[in-house]
């Protein structure tokens, strides 16, 4: 793997970089917390003019064509100022899904609007056992005439009540834990027999509990091969898993940064408070740990790019890069002392973040419990 970024991939960062710091600071995270659909649609539709919704679609359907290495490289800007947007939910996963499942026809129909930023496709895996894989999927799908009825109940749908469509995973054929069985459907949030109950989380955003009760799909709005899905989803979910990994070491760079700048400047007992050995030791072991985790994350993307196996790679990025930035943002309310945890302190937003992206799209310990079967396996 080549550690140095192409030219293509320095001006993306660059780009990234520049164009978030005016248009998405971190008081615009702030402010989206408070707001009806906890994204701005107006920065989501910059965002596609920069070509960006398009990053990992084909160039036929109006993407770029980029891999999962220039994704993390975008998702990392993103993650230096917790910039909230549905770009993991719509643009790799429900995108993805459609890309790797779809018909020809689904997939004109469907990417050009992903790519432009005219539709927003919220994406429904989880259910009340937060297994983030085909082991947790027992929502049910019956064929209904050329269609199917969907009943059950889906967990952590994010975006959802601000969605055109939610591309629900379900069974048409099967039990848990089986990978066969899975179909994958558009749903419109909207419909009458879908019920949407807002989730209390830590960093404030739009998530859903989706209840499904008797939903009609179209046979249009069934994507791809009915009972194939998971052979798609794989893939999808892990490059997903790793943008989110690309954005949490992106988040965890600039709360260090934050609080290495607080420890100069503040004084205590006469003196910056970076000049504290136990200070210097825990500022030390941060920076380490996110520069490993950094390493990791854009090996684990390598490795998608590659087609090389990545099941474990991609579980121990997510491990180590949930931990990593759940520390760093601890630390960093630590080190500022007790107006550190105040909720008016930038702090207390990547706080409240480290803890729910640890726990976001399977928690660390269903990660860990992924790494020692494929060791204890060998």
């Amino acid at each position: 793997m080549d550690m140095e970024f192409t030219e293509e991939q320095q001006a993306l960062q660059t780009t990234a970089r520049s164009f978030l710091s005016t248009e998405s600071p971190l008081s615009a995270a702030r402010e989206m917390e408070a707001s009806e659909d906890g994204f701005s649609r107006e920065l989501w539709k910059k965002m596609a003019d920069l070509g960006w919704l398009g990053l990992p679609h084909s160039e036929d359907v109006g993407g770029a064509g980029m891999g999962s290495v220039e994704l993390v490289v975008l998702a990392k800007e993103l993650g230096r100022t917790l910039c909230p947007s549905p770009y993991i939910q719509t643009v790799i996963l429900a995108g993805g899904a459609i890309a790797a499942a779809g018909s020809d026809q689904q997939k004109q129909r469907l990417l050009p609007a992903i790519i432009s930023g005219e539709t927003v496709i919220a994406f429904a895996l989880q259910e009340e056992n937060a297994l983030y894989d085909a082991r947790g999927v027992s929502a049910k799908a019956a064929k209904d005439g050329d269609g199917y009825v969907l009943n059950g109940t889906k967990m952590f749908v994010e975006f959802a009540s601000a969605a055109d469509r939610v591309l629900v995973v379900a069974r048409t054929a099967g039990e848990a834990p089986a990978n066969e069985g899975l179909t994958l459907f558009l749903v419109d949030p909207n419909d009458v027999n879908v019920q949407l109950e807002p989730l209390n989380t830590m960093a404030r955003d739009r998530q859903f509990q989706m209840k499904l009760d008797g939903v009609k799909v179209r046979p249009e709005d069934v994507i791809g091969t009915p009972g194939k899905a998971w052979d798609a989803l794989e893939g999808v979910i892990e490059r997903g898993v790793v943008a989110l990994c690309g954005y949490m070491v992106g988040a965890s760079e600039s709360i260090h940064a934050t609080t290495t700048a607080f420890a100069k400047e503040r004084i205590q007992f006469g003196r910056p408070i970076g000049s504290f050995q136990a200070i210097q030791h825990y500022l030390a072991l941060s920076i380490t740990e996110i520069l490993a985790a950094d390493t990791t994350v854009f090996y684990a993307a390598w490795t998608l790019d590659e087609g090389e196996p990545s099941r474990e790679i991609v579980a121990k990025a997510k491990a180590f890069a949930g931990d990593t930035f759940r520390k760093a943002s601890d630390l960093g309310a630590q080190i500022h002392g007790g107006i550190g945890y105040d909720e008016s302190m930038d702090t207390t937003l990547f706080l409240r973040r480290g803890k729910q992206y640890q726990l976001s799209m399977g928690g660390t310990g269903y990660w860990e419990d992924i790494i020692a079967e494929e060791i204890l396996d060998r």
